[in-house]
């Protein structure tokens, strides 16, 4: 059961369920993304987590969770199309089945985290050996081909939009960050930051409520925010080709999709049978005919991401058969508008999705991320999905097709001996 306890400083939404011996809790501190905000915010996370007042080091703080029953405490900052957010998530086991009040002492312990960070002399405690720690993380983007080339991608197709952002950070902007800069941004952020908290599991919601109105540490009123779809307002009629040359054996073929005017419908349920059809299992149109006919890659997929309203078609394969399969893809692209392909197709892409609701009811994850989607992005909820998949059509699909547009082309050229 679902009930939403929210005021004009967070937002409290709890989804009550016996179905699980655990409790998880995942608090977002959201706003409109800027570029500066994501490298502040992955080091911001690291400092918080290695030490507060109450626990001075990662020590103090493991055997902290080991009392609470291995309680797991962790952070992540995500890019969601026009915002950023930062989550503090928790997991701990229901004093159901440990001892009365483990809820209320688990829930403090995050709150804890969040609120009372190991500030002395107007200095956060480990914030070099943090700054360390994000410095290697965007060091490392680039030793990932995959990665890199996708995001050189986004860079691309996204200029002077949130999608060009890469969620890790950049040494730039880290290089500027002092101490004294960290913990007055850590000040706004906890000042001026919408806040969702999601809760599920077998709870008191009455308590729950009390424990939050008691100990979460901030009072000011929030205006409504906007909203997260990253909208795009030109369509280009030439498409833009990018290639960078690096030592690695492989090379990627990135090719992106802008989508424009999508119906709620079409976004949520249309976009994912096109793009299972297309290049989303081994059965897919680009897998058959790119990977399995012709043997011309390592891998091949079509990915939307529906947020940022784009999909892109990632291909590994050798820098010889780059065009190959270049001139493939867009055969195949060419029949999805045609409407060549089964009705078996559809319901094969019907019947993994349906299959992947089912998933998301085995955890309290996906339960959870399904009604945040539902709230950031007015996603519906389990039992219309279900519904709602099963009237995709393949006029729909076709339809879709004439909403798909080709932006960008970006090719990671892979050449070992290039810097030899």
């Amino acid at each position: 059961m679902y009930n939403d306890y929210s005021n004009k400083a967070y937002n409290l939404n709890i989804i009550n369920t016996n179905k699980f011996k655990t409790i998880t809790i995942k608090i977002n501190f959201k706003k409109l993304i800027n570029k500066e905000d994501i490298t502040y915010r992955n080091l911001l996370g690291k400092v918080l987590l290695n030490s507060t007042k109450t626990y001075q080091n990662r020590k103090d703080i493991e055997i902290a969770t080991e009392e609470l029953y291995g309680l797991n405490v962790s952070y992540n900052s995500s890019l969601m199309g026009n915002y950023i957010v930062s989550s503090f998530n928790l997991v701990f086991l229901n004093e159901k089945y440990t001892e009365e009040g483990m809820n209320e002492k688990s829930i403090k312990f995050l709150l804890d985290i969040i609120f009372n960070p190991n500030i002395e002399n107007n200095e956060f405690k480990y914030f070099d050996l943090s700054k360390r720690l994000v410095l290697d993380e965007i060091d490392s983007l680039k030793d990932n081909p995959n990665k890199y080339s996708l995001q050189k991608l986004f860079e691309t197709m996204g200029k002077n939009t949130p999608l060009e952002y890469n969620s890790i950070g950049y040494k730039e902007d880290l290089d500027k960050i002092t101490n004294e800069s960290l913990i007055d941004y850590y000040r706004k952020m906890l000042k001026s930051d919408l806040v969702d908290i999601f809760i599920i599991g077998e709870v008191n919601n009455d308590k729950t409520v009390e424990v939050f109105n008691q100990n979460f540490n901030i009072n000011t009123v929030k205006k409504a925010g906007t909203t997260h779809f990253v909208e795009h307002d030109k369509i280009k009629k030439t498409v833009t080709k990018n290639k960078e040359v690096l030592p690695f054996e492989q090379s990627n073929l990135n090719i992106g999709f802008k989508l424009k005017d999508l119906t709620d419908f079409e976004r949520q349920y249309v976009l994912y049978v096109y793009c299972f059809i297309l290049g989303g299992s081994p059965n897919s149109k680009l897998f058959k005919t790119v990977r399995e006919e012709n043997s011309l890659c390592y891998s091949i997929n079509a990915t939307h991401k529906a947020i940022n309203n784009i999909i892109y078609i990632k291909v590994a394969t050798d820098k010889k058969d780059i065009k190959k399969c270049f001139n493939l893809i867009k055969k195949e692209l060419t029949k999805m508008g045609k409407g060549d392909f089964t009705d078996n197709d559809i319901e094969a892409a019907k019947i993994t999705y349906e299959n992947s609701l089912q998933d998301i009811e085995d955890y309290q994850s996906g339960i959870l991320r399904m009604y945040q989607s539902h709230i950031y992005f007015n996603y519906d909820l389990l039992e219309d999905r279900i519904e709602k998949i099963k009237k995709v059509t393949k006029d729909d699909i076709i339809n879709l097709h004439k909403k798909i547009y080709m932006d960008t082309i970006f090719v990671l050229e892979g050449d070992i001996n290039e810097n030899n």
